[in-house]
């Protein structure tokens, strides 16, 4: 009689693989699901703001180290207001004469400075706020300095709001806090951008006028 094939699965040492989960100790291992896993107890998916952790930790990276406070987000109006200054000094250098992709950049950089600086303005007003008016013919550097111009009267009212705070004692709530300083240090990274920008643009010209002289 003849012997039966043998089964090389049922024979083998070989053991079904074990379901990955949670190993040994509780350790989370890669086949739980991270939806799961987020919704676990201590781990926000969204702040009240709808963003992400991963965008928390950007912003929390963005302001600094500091926790959000009335004291930190005076501090960082009083810096971005001071860096919209240094640019409206570069747009005043005589002679300044910008390049095609020199405009476009810096139309590009002090727009978006300007938007986070108004949309950090409607957060501490929580009222929106009108365009800036943009008068017809003007030439490019016209219209940079009207944004500068526009930044720092926004600027001055989320001032004034943290002011008149401070005096009746009273305090934004953290995340109020945390979004106003988000804005605010996402539009220094835009102005600082275009004054690298602008200072290249003037060591031009000195460079010009010395070779003239």
């Amino acid at each position: 009689m003849a012997e039966s094939p043998i089964d090389p699965v049922k024979n083998s040492s070989i053991q079904p693989s074990k379901q990955i989960g949670v190993g040994k100790d509780n350790q989370v291992t890669p086949g739980n699901d991270f939806k799961s896993l987020m919704q676990q107890p201590g781990i926000k998916q969204n702040s009240p703001d709808g963003v992400t952790p991963l965008q928390l930790m950007e912003q929390s990276h963005l302001v600094g180290q500091n926790a959000p406070s009335m004291e930190t987000l005076a501090a960082q109006i009083n810096s971005t207001s001071s860096a919209l200054g240094d640019v409206q000094n570069q747009l005043n250098t005589k002679n300044l004469n910008l390049n095609r992709s020199q405009r476009f950049l810096l139309k590009s950089k002090l727009k978006s400075a300007n938007q986070n600086i108004r949309s950090a303005a409607e957060k501490s007003t929580n009222s929106p706020i009108d365009p800036p008016q943009v008068p017809p013919n003007q030439n490019p550097v016209e219209r940079f300095l009207g944004l500068v111009t526009d930044g720092q009267t926004q600027l001055d009212q989320v001032q004034g709001m943290v002011k008149n705070i401070k005096l009746s004692g009273g305090s934004l709530n953290p995340s109020e806090l945390l979004g106003i300083q988000v804005k605010l240090a996402r539009a220094q990274q835009e102005i600082e951008y275009s004054s690298v920008l602008l200072s290249k643009a003037i060591d031009g010209i000195k460079t010009l006028f010395n070779i003239q002289i």
